[in-house]
């Protein structure tokens, strides 16, 4: 079995920017990544899932199937849909990626089939989203729409290795994803497939082909033979799905699955799962007799072969002929359990669906897969895989399931007597049950102290499947002392209070009257130049000034019995917000003298990052709107700045460059500089003299500190 060229690898990097400068001159990938969950799944305009890693076609550092967004575990190098048929006696194959370059994507390289002239779009059914579109089906619409029909890239392009035949299809692929939290973690894909040529296509099966690779490319970088061959394998024929894990690359820092799914599809009516077959009206069934296997049903198929592999056993295709017989046969069991399973090893991995009988001029059909991730379940050795291992796949699979199902909850796909939520009298899918919406929260920092606010428009949220208000409480979530990132706060995140309603089995019963830390208001509170009505407040006490800290607050319902939904949880990421607890602005030094913190600074302070440039130290209790001077201590100005208590966001330091800027409160009081001069060189071990001017009222302090490396 050959593996991935290690050369190839290395030429990456060599011709990254005359290869990225030509794919922007034709134009002819747009390409984008899930960012609303906690899965980042990159999408192109032409098909192509992953973007190899940040490979040389790449021109956004974006994730190419990172789960969590963040942490740096990628799943996927590249990957893409195909589509098989027997056209006119002849078995033809096209595919959006077929992985026969080391590099990923290349323009005009064969496998690269479907090509686009339009640019992706994007919607969302979040009202307030930037993107919002009644037409959205989820929280982040991607939507994409491309033909094999072209020999050459357009606009100039080269010509299409090897794709002579095209089978003249139209493609339309769109993306949903969503951010609750029982949905977070997949992608699903639907492709819409419709037959432009005069041909009808017979015989058609439809597939999802993938390099995927479990690696952290934060702990090892994505290069060379080694970085490719430390993935295994595993695949649920009867639960139509493969999936892979990382079974010795960086045990520790890879704890997740990767699982490809045939969700479902539409064909002449009929819902496309191998399940229901036998439940089909019979005309189109009638298609079947008389044919041999594997044209004589609808079964799914699970393939896995080596990359440029010549193996008798695993060896890749080279054409379409070879092509067509992987999508319409499965890898033996034997062979699976000898080579592939539970062992390290450098495979593509494919799944398909087939056959459909026929596809006539102008027809279309659709088909769904899901892309899922998981976390694997408890602590346990990166090389066992076992159905303990994998429950939480399990789980997960089932909701991406569930999502396409929407009112079809027995997934027949059948409209039956009380699926009809919506009363609309046909069956629509992508139907999910909802949290509450998750309220709106102002946090306040001060010194050594936060206070969150937040409203009630949680309680007014209706279920879209029950019809009813099923608000049942709130969640508050924080995290420790942290540096991380917004997005990995999110895995440090624990409850430390909740609130509900009382009388039933659900929650903690609290109630909702004043005790404690939390404050209920019969009146609202409001803020200046903020509209919004705050009905709740709670104290967090005993922190520590300077230091970092995510808040979230999430809203939960009663769920469903009837119709066993369990209790729903809006998402933790939705409102998050990193605050740094700190003094308040200081109203003509009313407050006392103003100073710097840590004093002496040792050099390296426990929230510094890894270089010079990501360090800090912080000037507390300035005024509101502040010029902050340093000096050395023979009086040489070493750097000057100005402080707007109600703007500032750390946009001076790196440090909060390195951690992200969005979503982040400070006190008000406090200004965080790097330790680095303003003629950019680090300062040496010294007294240091500063002053703060009020810039309204023209009072200036000094004080010293100290610098000791």
């Amino acid at each position: 079995m050959n593996s991935k060229n290690n050369l190839s690898k290395i030429f990456i990097f060599t011709v990254l920017i005359p290869f990225t400068l030509l794919s922007q001159q034709y134009n002819e990938k747009d390409q984008r990544a899930t960012s609303i969950g906690r899965i980042g799944l990159s999408v192109s305009s032409n098909g192509v899932l992953g973007n190899s890693f940040r490979g040389p076609f790449v021109t956004k550092s974006e994730p190419s199937c990172e789960y969590p967004i963040g942490s740096g575990v990628e799943h996927l190098f590249d990957g893409g849909f195909w589509i098989g048929a027997n056209v006119r006696g002849q078995k033809l194959v096209s595919t959006s990626a077929a992985g026969d370059d080391a590099n990923g994507y290349d323009p005009g390289n064969a496998g690269y089939e479907f090509t686009s002239n339009k640019l992706l779009i994007e919607r969302s059914s979040i009202e307030n989203s930037t993107f919002y579109s009644p037409l959205a089906i989820s929280h982040q619409d991607f939507i994409a729409e491309y033909t094999d029909s072209l020999t050459r890239i357009p606009n100039g392009g080269p010509v299409i290795d090897q794709h002579t035949q095209p089978i003249n299809l139209h493609i339309k692929q769109e993306s949903y994803a969503w951010n609750f939290p029982f949905t977070d973690y997949f992608v699903l894909l639907n492709y819409t497939i419709t037959n432009k040529s005069a041909d009808t296509l017979k015989d058609v099966f439809l597939g999802m082909w993938g390099d995927y690779i479990v690696r952290n490319i934060k702990v090892t970088a994505p290069r060379g033979t080694e970085f490719f061959s430390h993935s295994s394998f595993g695949y649920e024929k009867s639960s139509n799905y493969f999936y892979a894990y990382d079974y010795d690359g960086d045990p520790g820092f890879t704890d997740s699955y990767i699982a490809v799914k045939i969700i479902g599809g539409d064909w002449r009516g009929a819902l496309i799962q191998p399940q229901i077959f036998n439940s089909w009206p019979e005309q189109l069934k009638k298609l079947y007799v008389g044919k041999d296997a594997p044209f004589d049903s609808l079964q799914s198929n699970v393939q896995f072969w080596g990359y440029r592999s010549t193996d008798l056993n695993l060896g890749s295709p080279k054409n379409d002929g070879e092509r067509y017989l992987k999508m319409s046969s499965s890898i033996s069991n034997t062979i699976y359990q000898q080579e592939i399973q539970n062992k390290p090893s450098n495979l593509l991995s494919f799944i398909s669906i087939g056959s459909i009988p026929v596809l006539n001029p102008k027809e279309s059909m659709t088909i769904v897969f899901g892309i899922v991730a998981a976390k694997k379940y408890g602590n346990r050795s990166s090389t066992i895989n076992d159905s303990l291992s994998r429950i939480t796949l399990t789980d997960n699979l089932q909701w991406a399931q569930r999502a396409y199902n929407g009112e079809d909850t027995n997934g027949n796909g059948k409209l039956d007597p009380g699926e009809d939520y919506n009363n609309n009298n046909k069956l629509d899918r992508y139907r999910l049950p909802e949290p509450p919406v998750p309220p709106k929260i102002k946090i306040i920092p001060a010194d050594k102290k936060v206070t969150i606010y937040w409203d009630k428009k949680s309680e007014s949220s209706i279920d879209p499947i029950s019809r009813l208000k099923d608000f049942e409480g709130y969640r508050l979530y924080r995290t420790t002392l942290n540096n991380s990132t917004s997005q990995s706060s999110y895995d440090n995140l624990v409850l430390f209070a909740e609130i509900d309603s009382i009388g039933n089995s659900i929650g903690v019963n609290s109630g909702f009257q004043t005790k404690g830390a939390f404050t209920f208001y019969s009146q609202p509170i409001k803020f200046e130049n903020d509209t919004t009505k705050y009905f709740y407040s709670y104290e967090v006490e005993n922190m520590l000034n300077g230091w970092q800290y995510s808040f979230s607050i999430t809203a939960f319902d009663e769920g469903d019995e009837v119709r066993g939904i369990p209790s729903l949880e809006s998402s933790r990421e939705t409102n998050l917000i990193r605050v740094f607890p700190g003094t308040s602005a200081n109203k003509n030094f009313s407050q006392g003298e103003t100073y710097v913190y840590p004093n002496p600074y040792y050099g390296n302070a426990k929230w510094d990052g890894l270089n010079e440039r990501e360090k800090k130290i912080y000037f507390a209790n300035l005024p509101l709107l502040a010029e902050i001077k340093i000096y050395t201590s023979a009086g040489r100005i070493v750097d000057s700045f100005k402080h707007d208590g109600l703007l500032y966001r750390g946009e001076d330091v790196r440090w909060f460059a390195q951690t992200g800027r969005e979503n982040v409160q400070l006190s008000g009081g406090e200004h965080a500089w790097d330790l680095i001069s303003s003629y950019d060189q680090t300062l040496a071990t010294g007294l240091y003299i500063y002053t703060v001017k009020d810039l309204e009222t023209g009072k200036i302090q000094s004080g010293k500190f100290v610098i000791i490396k």
